[in-house]
């Protein structure tokens, strides 16, 4: 009888900062497919984006900490921040996987990034060493997620692509940063101590 695998998720990102949009979406990739457990891995800044408005990573660490530390099945995860060089989602699966045999993986995703997986480093590997769960934001919802999904199963055949159900939650955290700067309220947006922390250490001030 073959032993039962571990069913970890990974949400990723830089999470500058962590919302309740990101937290909305790992719960309910938990719940929807009876994940174990979730990692929530902060990412270095990534080659496509700008240095200028990202904050440091111990800092983004310490708002993740805090937006998940009352989620009992959600944990930090440093895996990405602790490599050197150009930090892919491939290699992180690669290695994931090596180390961790018994492990299915979950990567995390909104339908945005679902429609630019194609664009990423080797996406042949990522959709092969986890099982890719997707929630549609703004244009991309219901149907039209479906059929992104469906055009990115003809490509790559041996994609495991799964929708999660999630209300639509328009913000982003683009969006908070910009609100900030204009001294507009966020606290609806982020965990009442993620935004304790913004506002005792004025970040993303001008």
């Amino acid at each position: 009888m073959q032993n039962k695998k571990y069913k970890i998720g990974i949400l990723g990102g830089t999470f500058n900062p962590i919302h309740n949009a990101h937290i909305a979406l790992g719960k309910a990739a938990y719940t929807q497919f009876s994940l174990d457990k979730i990692l929530v891995m902060v990412s270095k800044t990534p080659p496509h984006k700008s240095n200028a408005d990202i904050l440091d990573a111990v800092v983004r660490s310490e708002m993740v900490k805090l937006a998940i530390a009352k989620y009992d099945f959600m944990e930090y995860s440093d895996f990405e921040l602790q490599r050197t060089g150009y930090i892919y989602t491939s290699d992180t699966l690669t290695l994931l996987t090596e180390q961790n045999p018994e492990t299915q993986y979950y990567f995390i995703l909104g339908g945005d990034s679902l429609e630019h997986i194609k664009n990423w480093h080797k996406p042949e590997i990522i959709l092969q060493k986890a099982v890719i769960l997707a929630s549609g934001r703004n244009s991309l919802q219901g149907e039209e997620l479906e059929n992104q999904i469906s055009c990115l199963k003809q490509v790559f055949p041996q994609a495991d692509i799964r929708r999660i159900i999630l209300e639509d939650i328009s913000y982003s955290s683009t969006e908070i940063r910009n609100a900030v700067r204009q001294n507009k309220d966020i606290s609806s947006m982020v965990d009442k101590r993620v935004y304790k922390y913004i506002t005792e250490h004025r970040l993303y001030s001008i």
